[in-house]
């Protein structure tokens, strides 16, 4: 079955005459071979129409006029109704939207996202995208939407906890919000989910680069609690004795744990 036939299955969700074009642009540009490789690589948990990730950015560029002179609720409800969409690259085409209209967005856009997220983001490359475009410029630019995100911490959703940690990858190498990124990691730390550690390994891995001694602390503080894979990814960038010394000690500190 092609990519058309497919798409022609619907997502369950009323579309819009945007989502009907924004569907149609990516059909058209759809590759049978990238549908199969993507579907494989996600272990065929995620419907892919076929379109790879400039494409995406490029119907999402060739989209935005159409959005002109609409209010940002409108352009918002648009993203939104994206996000509900089955098809993978529909999804990505809403997240790439919100993030070039993130300096428009209302101030009470992280509360409305807040439910539409828990409902359609299940996969880290959905959770990470919207890290990357929506959320990393609003945690650079304004407190009352770091504290929101911070607060994701504690959220129900495990993707909502690890995207509060990949927000602020960027902020992390650089040494900013230092205190709020542990916050989260302190909360983050304490749930076995994979990709919850993870999130939280890759913020403490850039948070090294501008703060040494504050991640060596943490890492030790809470070996029994962190999983392999996870400490693995924190200790990437530091020096390949220091790497060795923390690896035993971690080993040594689970040990102990559970003895």
């Amino acid at each position: 079955m092609g990519p058309e036939a497919a798409a022609e299955g619907g997502s369950g969700v009323r579309q819009s005459r945007f989502g009907r074009e924004v569907r149609r642009r990516i059909v058209e540009r759809a590759d049978p071979a990238v549908k199969e490789g993507a579907e494989r690589y996600f272990k065929h948990k995620l419907r892919f129409l076929g379109l790879n990730a400039p494409g995406i950015r490029g119907v999402a560029r060739g989209v935005e006029p159409l959005l002109e002179g609409r209010p940002v609720s409108q352009v918002v409800g648009e993203c939104f109704r994206l996000l509900h969409s089955p098809w993978a690259e529909e999804r990505h085409v809403g997240i790439a939207l919100l993030g070039r209209n993130v300096r428009r967005l209302p101030p009470t856009f992280l509360q409305d996202f807040e439910p539409v997220f828990d409902r359609t983001v299940h996969d880290w490359g959905a959770c990470d995208h919207i890290a990357g475009r929506v959320l990393r410029p609003l945690v650079s630019t304004s407190p009352r939407w770091r504290k929101r995100i911070v607060s994701w911490r504690s959220a129900k959703s495990p993707w909502r906890q690890r995207v509060a940690a990949v927000a602020f990858v960027n902020e992390a190498r650089h040494g900013r919000h230092n205190r709020e990124i542990l916050t989260i990691c302190r909360a983050l730390v304490q749930n076995p989910d994979r990709f919850v550690q993870l999130g939280m390994g890759w913020v403490l891995r850039e948070l090294f680069l501008a703060d040494r001694e504050v991640v060596r602390g943490f890492l030790r503080q809470h070996y029994p609690s962190i999983n392999r894979e996870a400490l693995r990814y924190a200790i990437e960038k530091m020096p390949k004795s220091l790497q060795s010394t923390i690896l035993a000690e971690h080993a040594a500190g689970r040990l102990g744990a559970k003895g």
